[in-house]
């Protein structure tokens, strides 16, 4: 009868032990492991520059550029593609860069699609999402991270032609 208690002890304890132990290692390997980039946030002041007309290789104009302070401080420019509007809303898509102030070394890219609403009598909004699709080696991190873009801006000819703005810029 002893050697029978034995055996269902020692059995039924291999699954409990088994369990403490993938816990265990899994507690050591979670620590080492590398732990994701925390949430990245900036404001935005830029100007229209799009009356420029400064295109990339890729046919997209460059619409706006300014600065970016906060977690990250440099120069964005937004170069953008077609823009398609129905009333006073307008979508577009866009390729979004961050350089270091002095233009030398490009830091982050992302690629986004937004919105604009035209408000009559006051400031304009926007609203853009996108992903993080090139970096630095310094924000490597961030490649395949969701950005999140909103602000507002005013205009200098009311809606033709846009002046200045300020938002947000946020990485999750």
């Amino acid at each position: 009868m002893k050697t029978r208690m034995k055996k269902l002890i020692s059995i039924s304890t291999i699954p409990v032990l088994a369990l403490a132990l993938l816990l265990v290692l899994g507690t050591v390997l979670a620590d080492g492991a590398e732990k994701p980039a925390p949430t990245f946030t900036c404001t935005t002041e830029y100007w229209f520059v799009g009356h420029l007309g400064i295109f990339d290789a890729e046919g997209r104009l460059l619409a706006w550029e300014g600065t970016i302070s906060g977690d990250i401080e440099g120069v964005q420019k937004c170069w953008m593609g077609p823009m398609v509007s129905t009333g006073q809303v307008g979508h577009y898509v866009y390729r979004g860069e961050i350089w270091n102030a002095d233009e030398t070394e490009l830091l982050l890219v992302g690629d986004e699609e937004g919105t604009t609403t035209v408000r009559h009598g006051k400031n304009s909004v926007f609203r853009a999402n996108g992903i993080v699709t090139e970096a630095s080696p310094e924000f490597e991190q961030w490649i395949g991270r969701q950005i999140h873009e909103d602000g507002h801006f005013t205009w200098a000819i009311p809606g033709v032609l846009p002046d200045c703005g300020e938002g947000t810029f946020r990485i999750n």
